[in-house]
C-alpha cells in the first residue's frame, strides 16, 4: 500500500485537471494508487487476494469488486480514463491494426498509476460568427 500515492491522487482530484471525472474513474485511480509500488507505480497483488473457493483473483476483478463495478462498467471507466491521457493499464503489445494490447492468454492485465497532469488545457469556446463583440443589452 502506498499512502504517498493515495495522497497524491486525493490531492490531484481536487484540482481543475480532475474536473469531469466520474465517481467510477476517481475510485479506479484511488484503488490502483492504494496497491501501487511507490517507486514503480505498478499495482501488485497480495497473497491473500483469493476468491471464496481459494483461487487467485486478477487485478481487474479486484478493481471491479472494490469499485462496485460490473466488468463492462470497469471497462468503460478505463477507456474514459485512457481518453483523458490517464491510461492505467500496462500495454504489453500492439495488434496488427496498431491498437494497444493489454492482456492475452496466460497474461492478465497489469495496472500502474500514471503521472497525473498538473493542469489541463480546456478547449476554446466557440466564437459566434454573427457578432463582433459582447451581446448588447436591451434598452
Amino acid at each position: 500500500m502506498s499512502a504517498r500515492l493515495m495522497g497524491e491522487v486525493a490531492g490531484w482530484l481536487g484540482t481543475a485537471a480532475a474536473e469531469g471525472l466520474t465517481a467510477a474513474e476517481r475510485l479506479v485511480l484511488l484503488i490502483v494508487a492504494e496497491r501501487a509500488n511507490e517507486h514503480s507505480r505498478r499495482m501488485w497483488t497480495h497473497r491473500g487476494d483469493r476468491r471464496d473457493d481459494g483461487t487467485r483473483i486478477t487485478l481487474t476483478e479486484l478493481i471491479a469488486d472494490r469499485a462496485g463495478l460490473t466488468p463492462r462498467g470497469l471497462n468503460d471507466a478505463l477507456q474514459r480514463l485512457a481518453r483523458r491521457g490517464l491510461e492505467v493499464r500496462v500495454q504489453i503489445a500492439t495488434d496488427t491494426r496498431g491498437r494497444p494490447v493489454f492482456a492475452r492468454k496466460g497474461h492478465a492485465v497489469d495496472y500502474e498509476l500514471p503521472f497525473l497532469p498538473a493542469s489541463v488545457e480546456l478547449p476554446p469556446r466557440p466564437v459566434d460568427s454573427g457578432s463582433s463583440g459582447p451581446p448588447e443589452r436591451d434598452r
